[in-house]
């Protein structure tokens, strides 16, 4: 690190300018260790509670085998149910409710074959959240192997980059904000920053939330029209706005992103995963 002290010292001669650039490099060198060490973290307990899901969603659907293959009864299966259902998903404990509400054998025994058939797709999905390398069989498919290498060898560490890199980008917008607001000659002027300032505050945090919650995540909705619409966002807002001369252009580019960001929610993003 004092290595990297000096080389800033030679690079900018002036004093005040070098201690700038040597505490803003202090602060993203703690800032990335400190977000690298939460995502580390939080994948381990995402782990932990895919493999908690694992035992408990296969416990499930073995109690459901036998109880097809006559070698358990319904409230065994019911009780074996209730026991999972602070880790279920939230539409699997509404058919579980309604499961229990129904009285007819015939009906109970259908929705309990497509219950068992919905927690088995969810045994497989979940297996392939896992990133253990131990319980991973060696495939063939080449997609599969690069994403499995992104995920347990570049997101440790490219992941906390991006982030470092957000939050660095909204401490300078901020400054910059403050400074242009205090140095502003008319009203319009100070509109035009404010509005411009939080556009672009609004932009990066919507943006780093369709990176995490819908690539990183994978809940991203792959269809012709999210794509498109998604790159006439992302350069398109930003090219607009620097483009446009209207003073008032800030704030159309708020409503743009409030609007964009509702649409991204409701129809751009799948559901969660555990």
């Amino acid at each position: 690190m004092s290595y990297i002290i000096d080389l800033v010292k030679s690079l900018f001669p002036d004093t005040i300018t070098a201690a700038v650039a040597i505490v803003l490099l202090v602060l993203v060198f703690w800032m990335y260790k400190e977000l690298r060490s939460n995502y580390l973290e939080d994948t381990k307990s995402i782990q932990l509670r895919i493999e908690k899901a694992l035992d408990i969603y296969s416990d499930v659907e073995l109690e459901i085998y036998k109880y097809f293959n006559e070698e358990s009864d319904l409230f065994t299966v019911t009780e074996q149910i209730s026991k999972a259902t602070s880790i279920l998903p939230y539409e699997f404990i509404k058919k579980y409710n309604k499961f229990k509400e129904i009285t007819d054998e015939a009906v109970k025994k259908d929705l309990l074959n497509e219950f068992h058939k919905e927690i088995k797709e969810e045994i497989l999905r979940l297996k392939l959240k896992q990133l253990d390398s131990v319980t991973l069989k060696e495939n063939k498919d080449i997609f599969m192997a690069v994403d499995h290498y992104i995920k347990t060898k570049l997101a440790p560490f490219g992941v906390p980059f991006i982030h470092t890199y957000v939050n660095i980008i909204f401490l300078m917008l901020l400054v910059l904000f403050a400074i242009s607001l205090l140095s502003a000659t008319s009203i319009k002027e100070q509109v035009w920053i404010f509005s411009v300032v939080f556009a672009a505050l609004f932009y990066i945090v919507l943006l780093y939330l369709i990176i995490t919650e819908g690539f990183v995540k994978k809940r991203f909705k792959h269809s012709f029209k999210n794509w498109i619409l998604f790159f006439m966002f992302v350069p398109g807002l930003p090219v607009a706005v620097i483009f446009t001369e209207a003073w008032f252009r800030g704030i159309i580019a708020l409503g743009v992103i409030f609007i964009y960001g509702h649409y991204a929610a409701k129809k751009c993003m799948g559901k969660p995963v555990v």
